[in-house]
């Protein structure tokens, strides 16, 4: 399928993966409308913001969200948009409020006028489940941002099946590259890298997956053209592990090694040692496959905050994020 002209909603498009997105679905060609929270930053879409329709709606302003929507008619809904943070001592109730009641509101508001609806689900359903993680295992999340995540999975699976909505959910594993939020772990030490502070980390035993971000919206955009994946729940990630510690070498030395990490934290309560992922459904059918390998993916995102750095603009980056 051609995206050129296609009528796509966006929610979540402000974010890091969104954002990328929306940068992928205009280079197809395709007429955007994204929904945005008016309190949230247009930093990340900002180089793109006047090629782009706004909805400037929460989505729990649900009359004004289905009279807007009746109006655009999307053919193609991807949805991100999600608090997200997996801290175990969070309520519950913040999630449902801000996930789950929002991602009902919004199916009711489409009321199955669409060709597909891409949902972002995330890794973090799988919890405490034996690697590598496979889309027929049963959840066991481990925070309530995940369980909350988890709810939402089911409760669109549950459409699918008795109303044959054409539903897909993607579940992108570990994802990095410019854009991302300095809190994540590659930004940070790159960030402290360039900054000559201290980057205080654990002994890094544990092994997770990292994917670029162009390869995980080659994902979402295979979705859609596809639409191979409705009614099934897809990974997307490269399946590969690696230590925390050999990823944070990795990036000090492609920066010629600017500061010694304190390896000196400890693990956290009910640490997960290994997060990896099958992904042979996303092979089989999507065709998909990773196109950026793991050195190649981290000089192009520390370039990208060495520029930033370099040109003032982290600063406010960071201070904005």
């Amino acid at each position: 399928m051609n995206l050129k002209d296609k009528k796509i909603l966006v929610t979540g498009a402000t974010g890091f993966i969104g954002s990328h997105l929306v940068d992928k679905l205009l280079l197809e060609g395709a007429d955007i409308t994204i929904i945005k929270r008016p309190a949230s930053s247009t930093r990340n879409i900002a180089h793109i913001l006047n090629r782009l329709k706004v909805i400037p709606y929460d989505l729990n302003e649900y009359e004004e969200i289905k009279k807007a929507l009746q109006q655009l008619q999307p053919q193609i809904v991807f949805h991100l948009a999600a608090h997200v943070d997996v801290s175990r001592d969070i309520p519950i109730t913040n999630f449902i409020e801000t996930d789950l009641k929002n991602t009902i509101a919004l199916i009711n508001a489409l009321d199955g006028n669409y060709e597909i609806f891409v949902n972002s689900g995330t890794c973090e359903e799988y919890g405490k489940n034996s690697v590598p993680f496979k889309e027929d295992q049963a959840p066991n999340p481990v925070s309530p941002y995940s369980a909350t995540k988890v709810a939402i999975t089911h409760y669109l699976e549950m459409l699918h099946k008795t109303k044959g909505l054409p539903i897909t959910t993607l579940r992108p594993f570990l994802t990095y590259g410019p854009r991302q939020i300095p809190k994540m772990l590659i930004p940070d030490l790159i960030i402290k890298g360039l900054t000559n502070q201290s980057f205080r980390m654990t002994k890094g035993e544990q092994t997770r997956e990292f994917n670029y971000i162009d390869d995980i919206i080659d994902g979402y955009i295979l979705a859609a053209k596809k639409q191979s994946t409705i009614g099934e729940i897809v990974n997307i990630g490269n399946g590969e592990e690696i230590t925390i510690s050999e990823v944070v070498d990795k990036v000090l030395d492609l920066m010629n090694n600017p500061i010694i990490p304190d390896k000196s934290l400890s693990y956290r309560e009910g640490e997960t040692m290994h997060f990896y992922c099958d992904n042979k459904k996303a092979k089989d059918l999507l065709g998909w496959k990773r196109k950026t390998s793991l050195e190649e993916g981290l000089r192009k995102t520390i370039n990208w905050y060495k520029e930033a750095f370099n040109s003032g603009a982290l600063k406010q980056w960071m201070v904005t994020s």
